[in-house]
């Protein structure tokens, strides 16, 4: 289930079998000229890896909207994005997972409030090639392994 109208009506009646909630967090830093693409990049990545997440556990997923951030400053994020998941977590969502392909979360990841999903992503390319397809489709099963792991 995503954040859109028909999917958040579906929702509400069910979200007792709705446990679980992925948060896509974003890199953004419109100032940077020189990462502004390889951003971009990462962005569409994201949402393809967790729309495939979404698509695959439909009705028990919820993505969330994207959680943007500056990237020269996630230490300054973690109690905001924290804030975030204890909203979530009053729906209430049992497992909280928080998607990225930014390593400097790693460095926080004891402090958040949600499961940390850092994937070493590709720094550029086509999102339609198929070397892109296959890197997707290879590491979204992996990440559906591992959020299986907590059900």
């Amino acid at each position: 289930m995503r954040w859109i109208k028909a999917d958040t009506t579906k929702y509400l009646p069910e979200k007792e079998y709705i446990d679980t909630v992925l948060i896509p967090l974003i890199p953004f830093d419109p100032a940077d000229n020189q990462q502004m693409a390889k951003q971009a990049f990462q962005r569409e990545l994201n949402q393809v890896f967790t729309s495939l997440i979404e698509k695959e556990y439909k009705g028990r997923v919820f993505l969330s909207p994207e959680y943007y951030y500056l990237n020269d400053r996630v230490s300054d994020e973690v109690e905001r994005l924290n804030r975030w998941v204890e909203q979530f977590n009053k729906q209430p969502f049992e497992h909280v997972f928080l998607f990225t392909f930014d390593p400097k979360w790693k460095k926080y990841e004891k402090d958040l409030a949600g499961q940390l999903l850092w994937v070493p992503g590709m720094q550029s390319g086509n999102i339609q090639s198929t070397e892109t397809q296959s890197f997707v489709k290879e590491q979204a099963h992996q990440i559906s392994e591992f959020i299986q792991a907590f059900w």
